[in-house]
């Protein structure tokens, strides 16, 4: 879940660390950065009968790297860990994931070349409405980030394009819980100077035996001005081993002085056989910032698919 709105177009390093700090920098303009999370949520998180009330920490630590190579060349990098403040099952030591690990090149302070774990391209259509800071993008079924992914992203006077590919490997085969053996995706978005930005993404997943391939394809507007956005998406899959499934979800926010009103709408529903409904809820918000980096949240999930529970939950978060 974002914890901020995020603009369409953003420099591809530094998207996810505006609150870092420079630990080391060279007269060629090579640079090393930190940054890092601590936040805790408690609630009704999940929306099970047996969970009245339960908690979630975590923790993050990550790194951004540049040396300039010349004029027109840099290399970069990022490294980005979470650590879940929760026991195990095994009540032994806590869950360590690498959210990010990647190394490539930028040219020209416009356009990257990564490899790695990276963000998937449909992220910029996920951003246009995922602005909770608990809950948000439940209408999805992509993943956000993505192992062995060769990237490319383009940034620049408003226009932000972005491709990649995730190639298999002995780690990545197709398995029972649908992981995909490859897969592409694309992404384009246009923000204009008076605060209206559109966007376009497409996602193909390669399964192993090519009988279970899935695509995907979504379209998304956004609006913002004085304090006030509003966002929406729409898109359809085409999946060969299921029924097909059309997603939609619409957001709007305020912000006056500190505070942050949310509201969102999230849809997901089946196109054939019973046409199921997957997603149907109506999420509130509230947050409070005491400083830029330190914020407080409070959250609630309607929930009207049929045998699902509300979700409610507040937090704390501190940026450095």
């Amino acid at each position: 879940m974002k914890k901020t709105i995020l603009a369409l177009t953003i420099p591809a390093l530094f998207a996810t660390s505006a609150s870092a700090v420079e630990i080391y920098s060279a007269e060629d303009g090579s640079k090393v950065e930190a940054y890092g999370r601590v936040q805790y949520n408690a609630g009704e998180l999940k929306g099970r009968d047996n969970e009245n009330i339960g908690g979630d920490g975590e923790a993050r630590l990550g790194f951004n790297v540049l040396y300039n190579l010349n004029n027109d060349v840099d290399l970069i990098g990022k490294l980005e860990w979470q650590v879940t403040a929760e026991s195990n099952n095994d009540n032994k030591t806590q869950d360590i994931d690498a959210r990010y690990a990647w190394a490539g090149f930028r040219f020209m302070d416009t356009t990257d070349l990564t490899f790695g774990k990276s963000e998937n391209p449909f992220v910029q259509l996920s951003n246009v409405t995922d602005i909770f800071n608990i809950n948000g993008a439940a209408s999805y079924l992509h993943g956000f980030r993505i192992d062995d992914q060769v990237r490319v992203s383009y940034a620049d006077n408003g226009v932000d394009l972005r491709a990649a590919y995730a190639f298999a490997d002995e780690n990545r085969f197709s398995n029972a819980d649908g992981t995909p053996e490859n897969q592409y995706s694309l992404s384009a978005g246009y923000a204009t100077p008076f605060g209206l930005g559109l966007v376009a993404a497409y996602e193909a997943q390669n399964k192993r035996g090519g009988n279970n391939d899935l695509d995907f394809w979504g379209l998304g507007v956004n609006y913002a001005i004085d304090g006030f956005y509003v966002g929406g998406t729409y898109g359809e899959s085409d999946n060969d081993a299921a029924n097909d499934v059309r997603f939609w979800e619409l957001a709007t926010s305020y912000s006056v002085d500190a505070w942050t009103m949310i509201a969102a709408y999230n849809n997901r529903k089946e196109t054939e056989g019973a046409e199921d409904t997957k997603v149907d809820e109506y999420v509130l918000g509230v947050q409070y910032k005491f400083t830029p980096k330190t914020k407080v949240y409070g959250e609630y999930v309607i929930n009207d698919v049929t045998g699902s529970n509300d979700r409610y939950g507040v937090g704390i978060q501190y940026n450095f």
